[in-house]
């Protein structure tokens, strides 16, 4: 499957990161969110994707990559449309806007496109439901007109993409 997607990524406390060349970052407690795209099959597939960002335990290759792998950021959710066509950049605008989120760093997740960044947060006002709700709602306005399904996944650290 293709498609793009939005994770939250809840860090349960504060601290610092260096997110490779793009540098140090200081994470406060709450929810951050990342959109990404995965337009390739087999381990590039949307599923396997999903999958990778979940799993704490990998090799540091994005920049997704140096938050999902401490032990005190977990995924709590995701929100995915299932299409040929990258809606990335447009959700990621979408959601900054609506929620008033910058990026974590400039350029951070965005090496391929010319977004500010597409790690925002942390978001702190919204209980996890209501923030898939919304993140659902901008999924299915961006998606309209096509064949494309939203999906909206509530994880928890036992279950699996």
């Amino acid at each position: 499957m293709r498609g793009t997607y939005t994770i939250i990524v809840y860090c349960s406390r504060e601290r610092h990161r260096i997110f490779g060349r793009l540098g140090r970052a200081k994470l406060r407690r709450g929810s951050y969110l990342y959109t990404g795209s995965a337009m390739g099959s087999g381990s590039t597939s949307l599923e396997r994707r999903l999958k990778r960002h979940e799993a704490h335990s990998k090799t540091v290759r994005w920049h997704i990559d140096y938050l999902t792998s401490m032990p005190e950021c977990t995924v709590t959710g995701a929100v995915y449309v299932a299409s040929n066509k990258r809606l990335e950049c447009d959700v990621n605008l979408a959601i900054s806007e609506k929620l008033k989120l910058h990026p974590v760093l400039p350029r951070i997740g965005a090496s391929d496109c010319r977004c500010d960044g597409h790690l925002l947060g942390p978001e702190l006002r919204l209980s996890r439901m209501a923030l898939l709700e919304l993140l659902a709602v901008i999924y299915r306005r961006l998606a309209r007109g096509g064949s494309s399904r939203v999906v909206q996944i509530e994880c928890a650290s036992s279950h699996r993409f």
